[in-house]
């Protein structure tokens, strides 16, 4: 099981739309065979060249979780990720977050859920900061409350917040 997956094959001028049009399908209620997974992406590469009169046509899919050929989203198996790893995706949704609240937007709510679920995840790992875990964690239910409620101000306190809060755990930590 990876987060990765890739494959390529040659192919007519003439069928790449039905190919962009499987793709498409595949983005919107999921795929199979080679375009499994490819709702969950996170990123995507698509090179073609013309190679003598054919078509090389190269793919490279990432998703955010391990993908199972074939499976559906119900029997995919949820694991408990490396900290490396959940620290990069909450680095991507922080991130974003940050941004778009100081330039006074509401961040999407898939971005704040995502980093308030994997922050509660986060916590749970020992030997990382866990003297700073309970300070963060209400750190984190008062950007979840101004979220729920609009409030972008209060937002922008809870973003300072736990920036100035990860910036003095990585500083004994990192």
């Amino acid at each position: 099981m990876s987060r990765e997956h890739r494959f390529e094959r040659f192919v007519d001028r003439e069928a790449l739309p039905a190919f962009f049009r499987g793709l498409a399908d595949a983005l919107e209620s999921g795929g199979q065979g080679e375009l499994a997974c490819v709702d969950d992406l996170v990123k995507a590469k698509i090179v073609l060249r013309d190679q003598f009169g054919k078509m090389h046509l190269k793919v490279k899919v990432k998703t955010s979780e391990p993908c199972v050929p074939d499976a559906s989203v119900e029997s995919r198996g949820v694991r408990r990720p490396e900290y490396r790893e959940l620290k990069k995706r909450m680095k991507i949704s922080f991130g974003m977050i940050v941004k778009m609240v100081h330039r006074g937007e509401m961040p999407p709510a898939r971005a704040v859920q995502s980093f308030l679920a994997d922050s509660e995840l986060m916590v749970t790992y020992s030997g990382y900061g866990d003297e700073f875990y309970d300070e963060y964690r209400v750190a984190c239910r008062a950007l979840e409350q101004a979220f729920a409620l609009g409030e972008l101000e209060r937002m922008h306190s809870a973003v300072d917040e736990l920036a100035r809060q990860k910036g003095h755990c990585h500083a004994n930590y990192d």
